[in-house]
């Protein structure tokens, strides 16, 4: 008695949850078993691929002061909004006053080098001049007794060999003391310029999401910080790093502008061969319940990234338009449309057996289910396989039934009814003895 009451208990829970879990297409034969079918309506088939990324500026900015030194002011944090052209920080003016000053003292000292060059040049010049002169001052004299002529040089060649090497090395000054005052020259103009740079704008409008120095930190060119800690601190999440003091920042600060947000994501391998740009997509994201965003794709990365053996590669999706409530940094669902057909005929996938693929053409079948319940495989054309049905280019009309098997997949879509099939033995009745029996 109580082994029967224990089964009778068994079959009704068996049997509620084959009614309950049962798909709504489900039809019934009494005499050839329990069939589930389903049937063929015009509809849009839709195929997509699907990613995780997080949400970032497509438009961001690192300034940068292109002088060096010391930090004076930093005129504004993380989460500030500021506008193009809007001041940032400004460096201690001392500094670089003081080198305009050097440069000025050493512009002095190379002219007066250049002047004392110039002189001993025109010196030596009159030397030259002398020497030659007195080479040529030829004078004749006659012995009254001998009757013999002589002649002579009031200088020498030697004197104007010598005077000549003089005037090379003082010409030789002139042009390194000249090359030494266009030198100077040009170190007063960039020092007296770096005053003028010694003030940081922003070059975008937008929100910052990082300040990378402090008050009295030095900096060099190219964003190198050092001195006290720099926090670096991201507006779009929730935490918060500190910078040892010689850690080398991208710039000043980090301005992104959140008009136009973007995604960029990793896609499976397989997926990424299905990828192109301009393709549509819907982000969602976990953290904003009831908010979808349309985009499209607007870059892929030309090569892959490799992690733990398994390939990825970056996509990057671009937003419409800017969701209330999303912020920098939120995770993002992305999900990309690679293939769509509307108002043609389709069935569930999982009723849909793939052939071959023949000029273009993929080829399958289907099992089709006549008014007297009878079956018969049908070849079909198919069109696009989407996520849950599947396009029936030729070889079905609307209002035909067709047999869904658990077994049957169409290209790589998984049905989310497969693994139920354990249950009182599967969709294809209801459990043994449960209503077979009178």
């Amino acid at each position: 008695m109580i082994n029967g009451a224990l089964v009778g208990v068994l079959a009704l829970i068996g049997g509620g949850t084959w009614f309950a879990l049962r798909p709504a297409s489900a039809t019934g034969s009494s005499s050839t078993g329990t069939v589930r079918t389903a049937t063929a309506t015009t509809g849009t088939v839709q195929a997509t691929i699907s990613a995780q990324g997080n949400i970032e500026a497509a438009t961001t900015a690192s300034p940068a002061f292109s002088v060096s030194g010391t930090v004076k002011t930093v005129d504004v944090g993380v989460g500030d909004t500021v506008k193009k052209g809007q001041l940032l920080g400004t460096l201690d003016p001392a500094d670089l006053e003081d080198a305009v000053t050097q440069a000025k003292e050493q512009l002095t000292s190379a002219k007066q080098q250049l002047s004392t060059a110039t002189l001993q040049r025109t010196s030596a010049q009159q030397s030259v001049d002398e020497a030659t002169a007195a080479y040529a001052d030829i004078t004749t004299t006659t012995d009254p007794k001998t009757g013999t002529t002589t002649t002579s040089r009031r200088g020498t060649q030697s004197q104007i060999t010598s005077a000549k090497a003089q005037l090379s090395s003082a010409r030789g000054q002139v042009s390194s003391a000249t090359s030494s005052v266009t030198q100077a020259e040009t170190a007063l103009a960039t020092a007296e310029a770096a005053v003028g740079k010694a003030t940081l704008t922003a070059p975008i409008s937008g929100v910052i999401t990082a300040v990378s120095s402090t008050v009295g930190s030095s900096v060099s060119v190219g964003g190198a910080s050092s001195g006290a800690a720099a926090s670096s601190t991201a507006a779009s999440s929730a935490t918060a790093s500190t910078t040892s003091a010689s850690t080398t920042s991208s710039g000043f600060v980090t301005i992104d502008d959140p008009a136009t947000l973007q995604v960029r994501a990793s896609f499976a391998e397989a997926d990424a061969a299905q990828l192109s740009v301009g393709q549509a997509a819907s982000v969602t994201f976990p953290a904003v319940t009831d908010v979808t965003a349309t985009a499209k794709v607007t870059a892929i990365a030309p090569t892959g990234t490799t992690s733990n053996g398994v390939v990825t590669y970056a996509g990057t999706v671009t937003l419409d338009k800017r969701p209330e409530g999303v912020r920098l940094g939120q995770t993002a669902s992305v999900s990309v449309t690679t293939a769509k057909a509307t108002k043609v005929v389709s069935v569930p996938s999982n009723a849909v057996t793939v052939g071959t693929i023949t000029n273009g053409k993929t080829a399958g079948t289907v099992t089709v289910v006549a008014a007297d319940g009878t079956q018969k495989v049908t070849n079909v054309t198919i069109g696009v396989q989407g996520d849950t049905s599947t396009e029936i280019s030729s070889g079905l009309t609307v209002g035909d039934k067709v047999v869904i098997s658990l077994d049957t997949s169409v290209g790589a879509v998984t049905s989310n009814q497969s693994g139920l099939g354990g249950i009182g033995g599967g969709f294809n009745g209801p459990p043994s003895g449960f209503g077979g029996q009178g």
